[in-house]
C-alpha cells in the first residue's frame, strides 16, 4: 500500500489487545501473601477495567517443602476471600520439584462475583488466605485485556 509524505497513521483500539506480563514473586513475598497482596497488573485508570484471561505459574522448588494448606487467590482486592477471579488450593504443598500451574476463571467467580463493586480502575492482585511456609519462588505470567468501561 502507499502512504503520503506527511506519514500514515493507524489507530488500534486497546480493548482488542491481549497482553502477557511476567511478574517474579520471591520467597519472602510468598510467605507474606496473606498480609500483603502482590500486584500483577496496575490499576488501568478511571473508566477502564482489567479482564484477566489466564495465569501461568512456573514454581521453582527449594527447601523446605511447602507445608501450608493455603489458597492462592487472584482478583481485584484481598479484602474478602469470597470475591476472586481464580483460586488454587495447596499450591506447592508437599511437592519436591519444579511445577507449572495454569489457572483460568472459576466458573462461579467466588460465588458472589469478582468484586463487591465496580472493577473500574482497580489493579489485579494475588493473595493467600494464610502465609506460605515453603522455600519456593515463582514467575507469574498473567494474560489479560484492558477494556473501556461504560
Amino acid at each position: 500500500t502507499t502512504g503520503s509524505t506527511a506519514g500514515t497513521s493507524k489507530k488500534l483500539d486497546s480493548k482488542y489487545v491481549i497482553q502477557t506480563d511476567k511478574i517474579g514473586v520471591s520467597n519472602a513475598e510468598l510467605q507474606d501473601l496473606a498480609s500483603n497482596e502482590k500486584t500483577l497488573v496496575s490499576a488501568p485508570g478511571s473508566g477502564y477495567g482489567i479482564v484477566p484471561l489466564q495465569l501461568t505459574i512456573l514454581a521453582t522448588h527449594n527447601s523446605p517443602n511447602e507445608s501450608a494448606s493455603a489458597y492462592l487467590f487472584v482478583g481485584y482486592s484481598d479484602a474478602d476471600d469470597n470475591y476472586y477471579w481464580a483460586k488454587k488450593y495447596r499450591m506447592m504443598f508437599g511437592l519436591t520439584t519444579n511445577v507449572s500451574f495454569v489457572l483460568g476463571s472459576n466458573y462461579d467467580s467466588g460465588n458472589r462475583g469478582v468484586h463487591s463493586a465496580s472493577i473500574d480502575d482497580l489493579p489485579l492482585v494475588a493473595w493467600s488466605d494464610v502465609d506460605y511456609a515453603g522455600g519456593w519462588t515463582a514467575d507469574f505470567y498473567i494474560t489479560y485485556q484492558i477494556i473501556k468501561l461504560g
